[in-house]
């Protein structure tokens, strides 16, 4: 191993000299990071309260079960009624000029249209630098729209029955009975799920710190082709070492990389950008076999490619695959479909499973699945890496 310790020290004394090791295994992650989580940081949960105005121009009864619905959710701090204007005209100045999210109108004759059974529809006016609020908005009323629906079916089912038939102000009585339960129309709150969810910042800090490791351990890796290229590969086989011991150099040289680029951001992204990657003994355990599964994967790269050059394209094409079919990108993309399962065989997926299994705080029992699945990329590509470098005779 003291042969093994030389090579690495010698590659390790180049890699911080070229300093490219630095700008792709910590400045470029950090910085995206910050990009992502500038742009995107506020659609986060509870980072904003989506601020509306409410014009009633009805004054009926479901019209007013439906301001009822907004008020609640007003009270419950899920969003915030800053307006009420009387008019469609100042509701649209008020979007328009920022003032509010979007202006939630409920047009002249809603509750009498929804009492002849006819369409009728909330009118919301929308703040185009909003468009989150603004769909919010629509959820609301497309949700209110449906209860008011089923109140209509409801309504006309028993009037169809009716000996002798209803009449308008019977009908209305019966709307009134069916629209009772319509302030539950549109409900906000938590919902349990099969699994935990980072907060933005750490997602965004996590997805690029893995992202960009299959980058960084590749500088220790692709030492093995460019010796070859520059011939001192021939030198190294002919000393007196293993030539197990070489690889076994330029791995070495990938897994510190990857643990110092990693430790850095983990430490730069909480400090930074208020990341929470959860327990450290979990993060430390996590780090290390994902810094085992990428070396591993970008090993069996170099093993298979002739040049340097041709290991950087493929490495790369392998890197940004997996990473996109792990999720790094967007968080909750993959659902819970068929691409959820599908994205398991990318170890950034499993990466990120086991920082939101610590989050939950159950403990470091808890990514025991991570933990394995990593660690199996790892050996699996090592076997494969070793046994195509005995075919091109660099280990005998």
């Amino acid at each position: 191993m003291r042969a093994a310790g030389l090579i690495a020290r010698k590659d390790l004394t180049l890699r911080i000299r070229d300093r490219s090791a630095f700008v792709i295994g910590i400045i470029a992650p950090l910085g995206l990071a910050f990009i992502f989580n500038l742009i995107l940081g506020d659609v986060d949960t509870g980072a904003f309260t989506p601020s509306y105005s409410v014009t009633d121009l009805d004054n009926g009864q479901l019209s007013v079960a439906f301001v009822g619905v907004l008020d609640q959710l007003d009270a419950d701090g899920v969003i915030e009624i800053v307006e009420r204007p009387s008019t469609v005209e100042e509701a649209r100045a008020l979007a328009e000029g920022d003032t509010v999210s979007a202006a939630i109108v409920i047009p002249e004759g809603f509750s009498g249209a929804a009492l002849a059974s006819t369409e009728a529809s909330v009118l919301i006016i929308a703040n185009p630098d909003n468009p989150v609020q603004v769909e919010i908005a629509r959820s609301m009323a497309a949700g209110f729209a449906s209860e008011v629906r089923t109140s209509q079916l409801a309504v006309a089912t028993a009037a169809a029955g009716a000996s002798p038939p209803l009449s308008r102000e019977e009908v209305g009585r019966l709307v009134g009975a069916a629209s009772e339960g319509l302030p539950e129309a549109i409900v906000v709150g938590g919902v349990q799920t099969d699994s935990k969810e980072l907060d933005l910042a750490t997602f965004f800090a996590a997805g690029m710190s893995v992202f960009f490791l299959f980058f960084t351990v590749s500088f220790g890796v692709n030492g093995l082709l460019e010796e070859q290229q520059q011939g001192t590969i021939r030198r190294l086989v002919a000393a007196p070492i293993k030539s197990t011991q070489i690889v076994m150099g330029k791995a070495i040289v990938s897994f510190i990389l990857g643990i110092v680029s990693m430790t850095l951001l983990i430490v730069a992204s909480s400090y930074l950008l208020g990341a929470s990657w959860g327990d450290p003994i979990g993060v430390g355990l996590l780090v290390v076999a994902g810094v085992v599964s990428a070396t591993g994967l970008m090993m069996v790269v170099a093993a298979f490619a002739k040049t340097p050059e041709q290991a950087g394209n493929l490495q790369a094409i392998l890197a940004i695959g997996l990473g996109m079919l792990g999720g790094i990108f967007f968080p909750g993309a993959l659902g819970t479909g068929f691409l959820s399962y599908v994205s398991y065989i990318s170890p950034h997926r499993w990466f990120l499973v086991g920082l939101g299994d610590l989050a939950s705080g159950d403990g470091v029992s808890v990514i025991v699945p991570s933990l394995l699945g990593l660690v199996s990329f790892g050996v699996i590509a090592w076997a494969a890496a070793m046994a195509r470098f005995r075919t091109k005779d660099l280990i005998v």
